[in-house]
């Protein structure tokens, strides 16, 4: 477990950006495991339980770490602006790829292709957790090892 109180331990914003993108994580799991298990009530229950664990992390990660001042460089700002159009694209890049998949598939056997509602959060917290991704991507190989405040 990671201890947060010696000045080593102590929290950064790309630490705090990549437990964020932990909880995300979980929270896509919890997205696929409906999509995959169907409506079944195990299925319902597996995702509870996941979805549970993620608001807790969720709530964890805003209220017990409490970030009152993060760092607010140029630098910083530019690597959250670049990580966030990289996960728009990889997202509309998906979505666009997946309707003429599907598109194809519903002329080929002539029939609709429908899918489960929960494929859209699945896809959007997906790009949360490229956002993170590449963001602290960016942050590594734009800054070294530094991880400041």
């Amino acid at each position: 477990m990671m201890d947060l109180s010696g000045e080593e331990g102590r929290m950064t914003f790309n630490r705090y950006m990549f437990l964020r993108m932990i909880v995300e994580f979980v929270g896509v799991v919890c997205c696929a495991v409906q999509l995959f298990s169907g409506s079944t009530l195990v299925g319902l229950l597996i995702t509870g339980v996941i979805a549970l664990f993620w608001a807790c992390g969720e709530i964890w990660v805003a209220t017990i770490l409490n970030r009152q001042s993060p760092r607010r460089d140029e630098l910083s700002d530019e690597h959250q602006r670049q990580a966030t159009e990289f996960a728009f694209m990889v997202t509309l890049t998906l979505l666009v790829a997946l309707g003429f998949l599907f598109m194809a598939l519903s002329l080929m056997w002539h029939m609709a292709i429908e899918f489960p509602p929960i494929t859209l959060p699945a896809i959007a917290m997906t790009a949360l957790v490229i956002s993170d991704a590449r963001y602290l991507w960016l942050e590594q190989h734009g800054m070294g090892d530094a991880d400041e405040d």
